[in-house]
């Protein structure tokens, strides 16, 4: 999807690289609810959000609109408006993530950086987002947690650090646990865990749980459950 910046905006923290000192704004459309459409009087048509805006606001834009000559904005104005468009530029790029699975603000914030968009616009869109609701790290947790079981058996200790490392905050991290661990038994994933690491040698099969993050209590209770050590 074009995002109406110029090219090659991405990749600069500083507006004034990409307009006039002095913009003239020949046409404005507002295109969605806080979203707008900017055609300068030179250069190509880009688009903001009003969100994004620092020295402008929503009023100025609309009395702009309706003004029947081109409106030139100071150099700060022309400056806020192409900041605002960077960061709308990565807030697109970033939905564009989302709508193929969740992600965690970490991430997400990496792999906007990889395309050189500038930190400031990353985390102004990403703060957007999460208070749009459209990207939560509780979620993406919770998710994480479930496609995680899928295949590996593993104990809150190092699931806890999987999500850290993941950049995921102690808060969120620990009520996703707390939720999976509630649908999970521990005991039973340490027991699944125990079979599928089991090789004739209690040592290794210790060393091996621990790993995956079961406490010594969970792997004597395993290992002394109802059907003992595997065979």
């Amino acid at each position: 999807m074009d995002s109406g910046v110029p090219a090659g905006a991405s990749s600069s923290a500083s507006a004034k690289e990409y307009l006039p000192l002095r913009m003239t704004i020949r046409e404005l459309e507002q295109t969605a609810p806080g979203v707008w459409k900017i055609t300068p009087a030179g250069g190509s048509a880009f688009f903001l959000r009003e969100d994004y805006l620092s020295s402008l606001s929503a009023r100025q834009l609309e009395e702009a609109r309706l003004s029947p000559s081109p409106s030139e904005l100071s150099e700060s104005q022309s400056g806020d408006l192409l900041s605002a468009a960077l960061c709308y530029a990565a807030e697109q790029l970033a939905m564009a993530s989302l709508a193929r699975s969740e992600q965690c603000r970490r991430s997400l914030a990496s792999k906007l950086c990889r395309k050189g968009l500038a930190d400031r616009d990353i985390q102004a869109a990403l703060d957007y987002l999460e208070g749009a609701g459209c990207l939560d790290d509780r979620r993406f947790a919770g998710a994480w947690l479930r496609s995680r079981s899928i295949h590996h058996a593993e104990g809150r200790l190092r699931l806890g650090a999987e999500l850290a490392a993941r950049g995921i905050d102690r808060d969120d991290a620990e009520d996703a646990l707390d939720e999976f661990f509630s649908e999970h038994d521990e005991y039973e994933l340490c027991r699944k865990a125990l079979a599928k690491v089991w090789k004739g040698d209690q040592d290794k099969a210790v060393r091996s749980l621990m790993r995956k993050g079961f406490t010594m209590a969970q792997i004597r209770a395993a290992m002394a459950g109802e059907d003992g050590l595997p065979a």
